[in-house]
């Protein structure tokens, strides 16, 4: 994939927000990145699109600036020159313009036939239409197993229902988010931060998982273990560097990570995680990374949180 679909897959949540005041392009990106999510893809149906495209390119460089629902050609190379750094378009013609020159593109597919037509075109991305000729398309999951060399943004916003069943697949670049235009209107912008914050945090599906307790031997983590389960039944479990007490108290026999000892924090998406957090300013400790068939599967913060260490996991 190129680098556009790379960072719009580690985003996870490609939002779509119609602007018809450019006086609300700045408080609206402000509102976006405040919620954790960079990217914003403007749809060029409003005589306030190209400039706010272009408001919005130069005062967040660090936001993804992509252009909608575009025609022609001709919008193409409007929203190009005001900063998109992307096209999504339902035109194959667009397509065509766009690939020849270059500009990253997502067509909008309604049916299968577009699908396999993106395929013929050598693209990496296409976005659903929830209004095809094809309901069923955006609604089943059988076609992104069908297609799992071509990547899916479904139309359906990301939800508590659908965040887990989404990204079990690999092949799902980002789900999209739509931007009520009436909150926009209404100048509602730290309502639009909370549902951005959602929206991330849904996606991410964080949950605590287990506690680590640094002990000095095996034998004090044994007896530890061995206090839980006596006392609350958690049954003990011995391994090659702890003891759990049931699923969510581990006794570490040589002191670990963490001054205290550690916290585990699982995720729907460890690489949109750390996108996520290192956006927001966190690092993370790279040689504690730990992988599963070239797939990241744990990484710790650097800073500890009152003693303890912290990584997330992958689900």
């Amino acid at each position: 994939m190129n680098e556009i679909l790379n960072r719009i897959q580690k985003i996870g949540i490609m939002p779509v927000a119609v602007l018809d005041d450019v006086k609300n392009a700045v408080p609206l990106a402000e509102a976006l990145c405040g919620g954790g999510i960079h990217c914003v893809v403007i749809p060029l149906s409003t005589c306030a699109a190209e400039e706010s495209i272009r408001i919005i390119t130069e005062r967040f460089p660090q936001m993804l600036i992509g252009a909608g629902d575009i025609q022609t050609a001709a919008q193409a190379s409007l929203a190009v020159n005001a900063g998109a750094e992307f096209i999504v378009s339902p035109e194959f013609s667009v397509v065509t313009y766009c690939i020849g020159r270059a500009i990253p593109v997502i067509p909008v597919v309604s049916t299968p036939d577009d699908v396999e037509t993106a395929i013929l075109f050598g693209l990496d991305a296409v976005k659903v239409s929830s209004a095809g000729q094809d309901r069923d398309l955006h609604i089943s999951q059988n076609m992104y197993s069908s297609y799992n060399h071509i990547n899916f943004i479904p139309a359906d916003g990301i939800n508590e229902k659908n965040s887990r069943s989404c990204l079990s697949f690999d092949n799902i670049l980002a789900c999209s988010l739509v931007v009520e235009q009436e909150l926009i209107q209404a100048g509602e912008f730290e309502k639009i931060r909370v549902l951005a914050t959602k929206a991330i945090h849904t996606m991410l599906g964080f949950e605590f998982t287990h506690i680590g307790i640094n002990l000095s031997t095996d034998a004090e983590a044994e007896k530890t273990a061995g206090i839980f389960e006596e006392m609350f039944g958690f049954q003990k479990k011995s391994g090659a560097g702890s003891v759990f007490a049931g699923t969510a108290i581990e006794c570490m026999k040589p002191p670990y990570f963490g001054t205290k000892g550690h916290i585990a924090i699982a995720t729907n998406s460890i690489v949109r995680a750390r996108n996520y957090f290192e956006t927001a300013g966190y690092k993370f400790n790279e040689a504690s990374a730990k992988f599963d068939n070239n797939k990241m599967i744990v990484i710790y913060f650097e800073e500890e949180v009152g003693g303890f260490a912290v990584h997330i996991l992958q689900r």
